[in-house]
């Protein structure tokens, strides 16, 4: 069986995921894109959300992951692949919640971006 993710030590690869997904926001918001969404109501994406949502979303997948892991033998060796192929095939999502394809762009790459920290992160922090 895989090592479970050391969550305090990953919490440090969330943190720089918050702050690149920040960039990206700001980068976004500069380029005049709207970060609006809409699901069920317009809703506006702020900084803090971004922030906030990869920092914590993060750090709770780990949580979990190692849940699942002690129930399940192969799940730990599987779960970076997992979490990276997650934050790639939801990257599609923005482009359905989004008018603005500025908007749409910027958070896609905040999935991917967590994606790939995943990826990294979870190796490195059993």
């Amino acid at each position: 069986m895989s090592n479970p993710i050391t969550v305090r030590k990953f919490a440090g690869y969330a943190l720089v995921a918050s702050v690149i997904n920040s960039i990206i926001f700001l980068i976004a918001k500069s380029a005049d894109a709207t970060m609006v969404v809409n699901q069920g109501g317009s809703r506006s994406i702020s900084l803090v959300m971004v922030f906030g949502a990869t920092l914590l979303g993060l750090v709770v997948a780990a949580y979990v992951a190692n849940l699942i892991g002690k129930k399940s033998q192969g799940f730990m060796k599987n779960s970076p692949l997992i979490g990276l192929l997650f934050g790639i095939v939801t990257a599609a999502a923005p482009f359905t919640a989004s008018d603005d394809s500025k908007t749409a762009i910027a958070l896609a790459s905040n999935h991917v971006v967590a994606g790939i920290v995943w990826y990294f992160g979870s190796k490195r922090s059993n």
